[in-house]
Formats: C-alpha cells, structure tokens, sequence
C-alpha cells in the first residue's frame, strides 16, 4: 500500500504541468553606510539598509548584507553577491549612504574614503558599473535601487578639481541591456532628504511600505513609492526609475497551486487517504485595488484621453491630482498656432522610449551654432534657456526638462537626435518668425548708421564761405596748390610749404563763425594794402 501510494504522488506531480519542486532562486545585496570618517556621519542608511535586508528575506530573497563598510570591505561583498547570482532568476541590490556622480559615471562611497582628487574615486570608491557586470552576465531579472543622492559633501570637496562632479546621481541608461530596472531616491543630479533621526529617510519608509505587497509588479511598486515620496517632501523630491523590464516582475508573488486532472487513475486511487486540496477563490477586488489599477493603465497609455477616463472614474481617487497636473501639461504641451507637426517617423512613442544622456547628446556633434539655434528654438517654444550662450549650461539644462515634461519626455535635460528633430519641427513657425525679425532690426540699424552726422552741421559736400581760408590754409600745411571749391593739386617741383601752424579749423564749425573769420581777414587785409598805397 505504501508503495502504491508513493507511486501515485509521483504520478500527480508529473501530471501537474504547473507545479515546481524547487522555487525560483532570487538573490539580494544590502548595503548601508552610515559611520562615515571623513565627512559628517548619515542619520538613517544603516537603519534603512536593515528594514530592506528583513523586508527581503520575508521575501524569500538571499541576501547578502554589509553595514558601515570599508572599501575593501565592499569589494567583498560585492564578490559575494556575484558569486551567489550564479544560477539565480533575480538580483537585486539596494544601497543607502553617500554617492556621487563625475561625468557620467556613479561611485558608491566606502565610510573610510577621503577623496581628494578625482582620480581618489578609482580607488578609493565603488563604480556602479562595476556592480551592474556581475547582474548582467546571465539573463535574469535585475533591480538596483540607489538612496544614495544625499547633499553629499565630497562632491564639494572634488569640486574644485572636476568641473565634471554634479549634484546626486546622473542617469543610468537601461536600454542596451533587457530585465533591468534602476531606482533613484529622487531625480538625476538632484539631492534627496536623510529623514528625521531615529526614522527612515523619505525614499525607504516607502519602499517598506510598499515592497511586500502581494500581486504587484515592481513598477507598480516604484511608482507608488514615487506618489508617496512626492508627498510626504512637499513635492520637493520625485523617485526616479528606469526600467527595461518586459512583462511584470512581482517581488511578493501568491503562491499558485496546481490543478490535479481528474481523469488520472493514480489519482483516483488516493482521493480517500490524500484530499485534493481546494482551489483558491478567484481574486476580488475592491474600490481602491481598481482605482490603482486603472492609474497604471492611464500612466502607461500617457495621453490625455487616458487622464481623463481616469479622472471619470475617480474623480478623488488616489492619483487624481497627478490625473490633473499631467492633463495640463499635455494640454499646454500642445503646437501653438502656425507650429509644425512632429516629422515623419518620429512619433510620441518613439520620443518616450528615448533617453537623453551625455552619450546621446556628444554623438550629436552639435557645434556652437546648433546649441545657439536649440537655445532659440526653446525660448520660441514658451521655455526660457537665458541668455544664450556657446554651451549648455544649467538653465540652458532647465529648459530642455521642462521642454521633455510638456511632451512625455524622460525630464533628464539631454536631448536625443530624435528629440532635437521634435524640437525643430514644433518651433520652425515661430522660429523662422524670429529670424525675420532679427534680419529687420540688423537692417534698420546698419541703415540709420549709414546715414551720416545729424542735420544743422555741415558736411564734405557742404561748402561756406568760411570753407575757402580753411582748404587754402589745409593746402598751404600740406604742400598742395589750392584750386578752390575745395580742391587742391600737389605743388609744382621746387617749391615748399611755408611751414604753417595756425590751429587747423573744425571743418563742422557753424558757418557763421567761418563767415565771421572772413570778414575780418578782409578788413585787417584792406587796412594794410591802403597803408602801403598812401605811402
């Protein structure tokens, strides 16, 4: 009987297509710094790194964990999580403490750093891509989630040296590679809050909040960390995630039991000494799991018919003020009057899925003139880039994220050569219309600066009385023949000039006075020769 019944289990789990003898091996690493030597201590990453580690063995995840580690320390540990991603379907790593970002490349911070120059960050930190290697090597699902964009005092102390450090993170592209998703605590380049002390900083009480949610995508999960850090920091500091994930990927999973074919005669012969256990009820939802539901559905279609179907539904729903704030922004986001279309082949879809970074924007090329007329083309498009200048600087940058939010564009404020065509054909209206203006003005001003001295002053082709004593006495200095009209010829060989050196009249003196000069030149001149003729 025993054998019998050994033999039937056997045969019912072979004919239960879905059920699985071993799980699916998800792998973690956790790391949290908080005693640093060289700057300030950090409040919370080591209490935040310990609620994710417990969060994610509840999870069934194998977690490697570190706290308050060296540089050594945490190329340790970094080996170990490789080492045991081997054969693993998930990886995930999540790091709290000090980052920073040169260039386009992301350091984790050991606590025993002291950074000097930025050569210090080769050896003396941990380069992001360098973990971002050992998730990559096999096809898996990889998370990597970063609460590591702290107002961060190194990046002062380097400054100085790198024109290249920046504020917080700079963005992780995820497109060359499939399955992976990228967490910020808020957007690129921008810092995030520690939290009060003895908590949680903004980013992590969220994501413990919601990272054990049964039945819920990963994204579903960031997204509802990103409502409730927007929130809680007074819109002061918005998650940023990028993902590569195709399908869904649920951290907490309910499990699914197999269904048992009836018609299997082994099966029949236990049904007394082994019940077929009952099959879960189909899931219910209520009011508040179809409210969340139907946000994802409008955040991915991102239009704004798809806001206002939402908005129908939940009118005071969960997200009906974000609903509301994307609305507007499609909505003033719309060509004004007169501007082009989006070209051929460049659709919205296609603009979204793009990410501008520092890569994208460099294999560009775009010389001075092309950042000039960019510049142009946004402060024509309603978004004000400054002054305009040879380069992209930060307003410049503020620009192009506010001109990417208006089209459902990733706000990281590098453009792609897709995005600058987009940009080109939506101002080309209004930016030829400014082009036309320019032209006028530079041509009224070369015009009035053509038209010589004011009137009320004489001029080359003015002559006076006064004019004639003034060209004979200009000739007579020069060494010239006067002919009169104010003509002169060179004098005849032989002769010299006299060597005046009588104040050389302003040939713009009111006619007048030179009038004036001659008249008096005549009666000093009748009164000599009348003496000379009475003698």
């Amino acid at each position: 009987m025993a054998a019998a019944l050994a033999l039937a289990f056997c045969v019912v789990v072979l004919a239960a297509p879905g059920a699985a003898a071993v799980p699916e091996r998800r792998v973690a690493l956790v790391i949290g710094n908080s005693a640093y030597t060289a700057v300030p201590p950090l409040a919370n990453p080591q209490r935040d790194a310990k609620g994710v580690s417990a969060a994610l063995k509840r999870l069934g995840f194998d977690v490697v964990e570190g706290y308050d580690l060296k540089m050594a320390e945490m190329t340790g540990v970094v080996r170990e999580f490789a080492q045991k991603l081997d054969g693993a379907k998930a990886g995930l790593v999540y790091y709290a403490g000090h980052g920073i970002a040169v260039g386009d490349e992301n350091y984790l911070i050991p606590v025993d750093a002291s950074l000097r120059s930025e050569a210090d960050l080769d050896f003396k930190a941990v380069n992001v891509q360098l973990v971002l290697r050992q998730m990559q090597r096999d096809e898996r699902v990889n998370i990597l989630i970063l609460d590591a964009c702290r107002d961060n005092p190194f990046a002062a102390q380097l400054a100085a040296k790198s024109r290249a450090v920046t504020r917080g993170l700079t963005a992780i592209e995820t497109q060359t590679a499939s399955g992976i998703l990228i967490a910020f605590a808020t957007d690129p380049r921008a810092t995030a809050l520690d939290g009060e002390k003895d908590g949680n900083s903004p980013f992590t009480a969220a994501l413990l909040k919601h990272i054990e949610t049964p039945e819920v995508s990963i994204t579903t999960v960031m997204d509802r960390v990103r409502a409730d850090v927007w929130e809680a920091t007074g819109k002061k500091q918005k998650p940023w995630t990028n993902s590569s994930i195709i399908g869904e990927f649920r951290l907490n999973p309910s499990l699914k039991l197999a269904s048992v074919d009836p018609s299997v005669a082994a099966t029949k012969t236990i049904d007394a000494a082994v019940p077929v256990p009952a099959m879960p009820a189909a899931p219910s939802f209520d009011r508040a799991q179809i409210d969340v539901k139907t946000w994802e559905v409008a955040e991915r279609g991102n239009s704004a018919a798809d806001y206002r179907a939402y908005l129908d539904a939940f009118p005071t729903g969960q997200f009906a003020s974000f609903a509301r704030n994307r609305l507007a922004s499609l909505e003033a986001a719309k060509p004004a009057a007169g501007f082009l279309e989006t070209p051929p082949g460049v659709t919205d879809e296609a603009l979204k899925k793009e990410i501008g970074t520092v890569q994208t924007e460099a294999a560009m090329k775009l010389a001075v003139k092309d950042r000039r007329e960019l510049q142009t083309r946004l402060r024509v498009s309603g978004f004000q880039p400054g002054k305009a200048a040879a380069n992209f600087g930060p307003s410049q940058r503020k620009a192009i994220q506010e001109w990417q939010k208006s089209r459902g564009i990733q706000e990281t404020g590098f453009l792609t050569a897709m995005q600058a065509s987009a940009l080109r054909a939506q101002s080309e209206t209004a930016y030829q219309a400014a082009l036309a203006e320019e032209k006028a003005a530079a041509e009224k001003k070369r015009k009035v600066a053509g038209e010589g001295q004011p009137a009320g002053k004489a001029t080359r082709n003015v002559t006076y009385e006064g004019d004639e004593m003034y060209q004979r006495d200009l000739a007579r200095e020069r060494g010239v023949a006067y002919q009169g009209s104010g003509t002169a010829r060179p004098a005849r060989p032989g002769t010299t000039s006299t060597g005046y050196q009588g104040r050389v009249r302003n040939r713009t003196e009111d006619a007048g006075n030179n009038a004036g000069a001659a008249a008096i030149g005549s009666i000093i001149g009748g009164a000599i020769m009348g003496g000379i003729l009475g003698r």
